[in-house]
């Protein structure tokens, strides 16, 4: 029998993980590089301990076949990088979201549903910590007759902001050259446009597109699993559900002020080296935000996400 073949993890679900091999097989239908597999037991007890799932799209694994178009993952390779957070159900549990990734895509909409800062500061912070690049859309620009205001605040602590419109297409060069060349993971709320981007980006890929229900002005769900989307010649997108709720999952409480650029240039003028910026006494935080140098809405973000750690401890 033939040793173990190498392969990329390209889609994860109830049923398994498909994954797309290095070297296609003659007796495989297709391009002959598709496999469903399983996961070997052993990797749920050895590799992934505390994790919502030992695979996820993204990794690279080797599998072996176990009947003529199933296999099963007998290896997961070193991760480079990850983005996660906390399992919504058990927040002790690591929900990783994709793997090997270069840059994170956290995508918002100007209206319907309304552009929502604390969603983006939360993905901005896990993106500092886990050291990638990140890229700020906008979406729905067609919907309002100027961006929302906190856009100018990202730009200048420079993280690049995309204006797009998936109606007009507006935008959409720009953010197919930020693809370009790069393993990307796409995040965001239901029915802020993510999958009506992609499908724009790629007219074949034909992703199912929701919309906003008009009680709640929530999106539904429409991505159920997330899903390896090659971009170029060199390059991926992994699309992933919309998601409520973005927390931080192993991130210690007193990293959090280093991971807000803004919070983190005035930081060294406070009295105490460990501020936390909670009323402390002499706080060149708290100072900047009443003058205005910090924007009022990013430490608002930040007391947010110091408040749902203390949760997440007390549970």
């Amino acid at each position: 029998m033939s040793g173990p073949l190498e392969a990329r993890v390209v889609r994860l679900d109830a049923k398994g993980c498909l994954v797309h091999l290095d070297e296609p097989q003659d007796d495989l239908s297709g391009d002959g590089r598709e496999l469903w597999c399983g996961v070997r037991g052993r990797i749920h007890l050895r590799d992934r301990r505390g994790q919502k799932s030992p695979v996820v799209v993204g990794d690279r694994v080797q599998v072996e076949r176990t009947l003529e178009d199933r296999g099963a993952v007998v290896g997961i390779h070193p991760r480079t990088s990850t983005l996660s957070r906390p399992d919504l159900r058990k927040g002790h549990i690591e929900h990783v979201m994709a793997a090997n990734v270069d840059q994170v895509v956290v995508v918002s909409s100007a209206n319907e549903p309304e552009f929502t800062p604390g969603l983006v500061d939360r993905v901005l912070a896990v993106i500092e910590y886990s050291d990638l690049e990140a890229v700020i859309v906008v979406n729905k620009m067609d919907l309002v007759e100027r961006p929302p205001y906190e856009v100018e605040t990202y730009r200048a602590l420079g993280y690049p902001v995309l204006l797009t419109s998936a109606e007009d297409e507006r935008g959409i060069e720009d953010l197919r050259a930020r693809l370009r060349g790069r393993v990307s993971v796409v995040t965001g709320h239901s029915g802020v446009g993510k999958s009506s981007l992609l499908n724009v980006l790629d007219p074949d890929l034909g992703l199912d597109v929701g919309r906003v229900n008009v009680t709640t002005r929530r999106g539904r769900h429409t991505t159920t699993a997330a899903l390896w989307i090659p971009f170029g010649e060199d390059g991926a997108v992994i699309d992933t559900a919309g998601i409520r709720e973005f927390g931080l999952f192993g991130i210690p409480k007193r990293d959090v002020p280093w991971l807000f650029r803004d919070l983190a240039q005035v930081a060294p003028g406070c009295h105490y080296p460990d501020c936390l910026h909670l009323h402390e006494p002499k706080c060149a935080v708290e100072e900047a935000v009443e003058s205005g140098e910090v924007a009022a809405f990013r430490y608002d973000s930040y007391l947010r996400i110091l408040e749902s750690l203390d949760e997440n401890v007390t549970r």
